[in-house]
């Protein structure tokens, strides 16, 4: 089946693409669009024509423009936090390591073309409401995050009756808040204090003794 241009067409019924290499396909073609686009312009035509793909191939695998958009975030997700926890300094340490993982992740958006897209002011709201309303995004967090939460809940650092899937959660809805108004016009500074005395302090044990608590479970 050829595309406009002398271009393959690949998503008919008879495309030798398996289903997971039609999506990495997709995904890709989304992303090329959301950059030269912009989050809010994204339509399902153009990911098919950027895919050379009909239409309907898109639908066979995403219900949604944001459901493409999801699926966008979710790769975005898992590089950022491979990158983000590679970083730490102090990974045996929760209460230094929280702050620094916040910081770091709002650090991987200005600079970043892809990120400042997908975090620009008309965009952002599309993001958040993906994000804060899909478990598939608290599941790739929570991914990521889970060694080390179980590893400091066991070591005593966090409160022993934290879920570490709902802390994953309200971590990447603290990220979230970061990089919304009025906190992007706020310092670094101001950023990690609010981070220290109020998110560090809800989760770990101890702030005023280090490394006290009674241990904790793996949940």
């Amino acid at each position: 089946m050829a595309g406009s241009g002398g271009r393959v067409r690949w998503g008919s019924d008879t495309a030798l693409v398996d289903d997971d290499e039609a999506r990495r396909r997709l995904v890709a073609a989304a992303g090329r669009c959301l950059l030269a686009r912009g989050v809010v312009r994204l339509t399902v035509d153009e990911v098919a024509r950027e895919a050379a793909v009909v239409r309907s191939t898109v639908y066979r695998y995403f219900g949604s423009r944001d459901e493409l958009i999801l699926a966008v975030l979710l790769e975005r997700i898992d590089a950022a936090m491979r990158r983000v926890i590679d970083m730490l300094e102090h990974p045996d340490d929760a209460g230094r390591s929280i702050s620094d993982m916040l910081m770091y992740f709002n650090g991987l958006v200005p600079g970043n073309p892809f990120n400042e897209e997908l975090f620009a002011p008309d965009s952002r709201w599309i993001v958040t409401s993906i994000e804060v309303q899909s478990e598939l995004v608290v599941d790739a967090y929570h991914e990521h995050l889970h060694p080390l939460l179980a590893r400091w809940q066991a070591a005593g650092q966090l409160r022993a009756d934290l879920d570490l899937r709902e802390t994953s959660r309200w971590l990447n809805t603290v990220g979230l808040l970061l990089l919304s108004p009025p906190w992007t016009q706020r310092t670094d500074a101001a950023k990690r204090e609010f981070l220290d005395h109020y998110v560090v302090r809800a989760l770990v044990t101890g702030q005023d003794d280090r490394g006290a608590g009674s241990g904790g479970s793996d949940r």
